[in-house]
């Protein structure tokens, strides 16, 4: 296991996870008891997620479905999970496993290597560390489901759009629900208004943490 300080175009920095073949078996033999029938990391708008797309492929997927989502609704909220993969513990972990019905101790095994090696949370870089992501996201989402709006998601990315209450319950719901997991909303990117500049489709395309940025 390597890790690597990297930043990107932009400047925004990260610890990458080099993985050695073995270890990156074990590591997604891990996150499938953890999450058992979960099909990989997001692919945006696939249905068949556990293969790869262009990122071109999914930001326009992305676009699609915000514009969608958009028509019609009273008010849009815009937000993001702040230092998602570095925020996630043990605690969400379990949480989402035992939602999806798995064992999550070797996963917690695997990922106490990686801490012990130097890293927070969990690792970027595997393609694993995306469905853990989702399974653990997958939880908040639901809570927003249940308060009124199910949002649409592009790994840490998310936006709420419909009614203006609902928008509102749904996107409370969320932030507690991050809370209850161990994680919390990056509060300098959230964007809430009735539907104007900030719902605009164009804006956010939704660049997640699982693409470096």
């Amino acid at each position: 296991m390597q890790l690597e300080r990297w930043t990107s175009p932009h400047g925004k920095r990260r610890v990458l996870t080099r993985l050695d073949p073995e270890e990156q078996r074990r590591y997604e033999l891990a996150v499938t008891v953890a999450f058992p029938g979960m099909p990989g990391p997001s692919v945006f708008g696939s249905s068949t997620p556990a293969r790869s797309a262009p990122l071109a492929v999914e930001r326009r997927r992305w676009r699609a479905a915000l514009r969608a989502r958009a028509t019609g609704a009273s008010g849009i909220v815009r937000s993001d999970v702040s230092d998602c993969f570095a925020s996630i513990g043990e605690r969400a972990i379990r949480s989402a496993a035992a939602q999806a019905g798995g064992d999550p101790a070797p996963l917690l095994r695997a990922i106490l290597r990686y801490r012990e090696a130097g890293g927070v949370g969990i690792p970027i870089g595997p393609a694993a560390s995306g469905a853990v992501a989702d399974a653990v996201l997958g939880l908040a989402d639901e809570r927003a489901r249940q308060a009124g709006c199910l949002p649409v998601r592009w790994v840490d990315d998310v936006v709420f759009a419909g009614d203006r209450d609902a928008v509102a319950r749904a996107s409370r719901a969320w932030r507690d629900a991050l809370i209850d997991l161990g994680l919390r909303e990056h509060e300098g990117k959230r964007c809430a208004n009735d539907v104007g500049p900030c719902g605009s489709s164009d804006g956010g395309v939704g660049r997640g943490i699982m693409r470096g940025s």
